[in-house]
This record gives structure tokens, C-alpha cells and sequence, in this order.
């Protein structure tokens, strides 16, 4: 019984360490280094600026913002390709919905409309 307790004892401790493990890859997936941020803003930044409706959006959006009817109007989009590039834009923290109206969001949104004007 004794050697059975030990063997039980080892493979609980292996488990936990396992576990231990998986925790600390987990926990550090969710704090991505200061380069990998900044390589996910790049890229964040490229899907918006290649792509010539979601310039247009930001540009129109401007630095007052504006209001939602308003710029699905000014955007000319159907309503399928108008949510799919609002999705992509506020998911990327490019745009940000306070009260109605869409505005840019600092630096992010910023940066993109800036850059957008001499794209």
C-alpha cells in the first residue's frame, strides 16, 4: 500500500506541474512583449490603410466625429461591406461609438486619419 501511495503521490505531483505550466504559458499569451505589441499595431495599422473603403470611412469620420446614419450615407457602401469594414475599424480601436456618433480614438484613429491623408 505504501508503494502505492508513492506511485499515486508522483504522478499527482507530475499533473501539478503540468498544470503549473500550462498556467504560466496561458498567463504569458496574455501579456504580449512591447515588440509584439508593436508589431500587432503595425499590422493592425496596414489592414486599415491598404484598404481604400476603410480610408475613406476614416477620413470621413474626421477629427469632430460624426454621427452613424450620417456616415453609412457619406460612405456609398452596401450595408454588408459598410458593417464589415465598422466591425474591423472599431475592433482594432480605430473608431470608438460614444453616444450615436463615431469618432476617431487617440493615438490609433489618429495616427490612421493623419497618415490616411497622404496615402
Amino acid at each position: 500500500m505504501m508503494i502505492k501511495n508513492s506511485i499515486s503521490e508522483k504522478y499527482m505531483d507530475i499533473d501539478m506541474q503540468k498544470e503549473d505550466e500550462l498556467e504560466a504559458y496561458i498567463n504569458s499569451e496574455k501579456e504580449p512583449s512591447e515588440a509584439e505589441a508593436i508589431k500587432k499595431d503595425h499590422v493592425m495599422m496596414g489592414k486599415v490603410a491598404l484598404n481604400s473603403e476603410r480610408r475613406k470611412l476614416v477620413r470621413i469620420v474626421g477629427f469632430s466625429g460624426i454621427k452613424k446614419e450620417e456616415l453609412k450615407e457619406k460612405s456609398g457602401l452596401n450595408d454588408f461591406m459598410y458593417k464589415y469594414h465598422m466591425d474591423l475599424l472599431l475592433k482594432e480601436g480605430i473608431l470608438k461609438d460614444e453616444g450615436g456618433k463615431y469618432h476617431l480614438t487617440d493615438p490609433q484613429g489618429i495616427t490612421v486619419h493623419e497618415s490616411g491623408l497622404r496615402i
